[in-house]
């Protein structure tokens, strides 16, 4: 082989190696940003105070993910979970912020339990609709009692204030 040929070869070989090597360190690179995840997300699957403070921070800015943008720890179970590392350029939201979402949460909160317990207990779409064609045939009576069942569970579950 001439020296020209065999120079061309060690330098795609070593061309070669160092891509390989690129792609190996990105690889571990990403497999520990998927570990890292995946541990943020068991975390805040598994304790509801985590996955209120996650609630929280999004509702401040829906872009944020944990294990991407922050950590989340929690040293012992009796412990609630707490940012451990804030990753991201975004600014980082203080307690006050951080306790006033967490506020609004357990509103959103009732907001789905009082529309889920009348929901449960309003007449069917069914009947609704049933009521409404009677209606507007003439006899308005069954609308009516209808409308008085609707009336009466708004009653049973009212909103709060702060939701109206």
């Amino acid at each position: 082989m001439d020296k020209g040929v065999i120079n061309i070869v060690i330098v795609i070989l070593v061309v070669v190696c160092i891509w390989i090597y690129i792609l190996w360190k990105n690889s571990r690179k990403m497999n520990e940003s998927i570990m890292l995840i995946a541990q943020q997300h068991s975390l805040v699957r598994n304790d509801v105070r985590a996955r209120t403070l996650c609630r929280a921070l999004h509702i401040l800015n829906p872009e944020l993910t944990a294990g991407v943008d922050y950590l989340l720890r929690q040293d012992n179970p009796e412990q609630a979970p707490y940012i451990a590392e804030w990753l991201t350029n975004v600014p980082r939201p203080g307690k006050e912020e951080i306790d006033s979402a967490i506020v609004e949460i357990s509103d959103i909160h009732h907001e789905h339990k009082y529309a889920a317990l009348r929901r449960a207990e309003y007449p069917s779409v069914e009947a609704q609709l049933d009521a409404a064609y009677q209606a507007r045939q003439g006899n308005n009576a069954v609308q009516l009692e209808v409308d008085e069942q609707i009336r009466a569970v708004k009653e049973k579950y009212p909103k709060t204030d702060e939701g109206v």
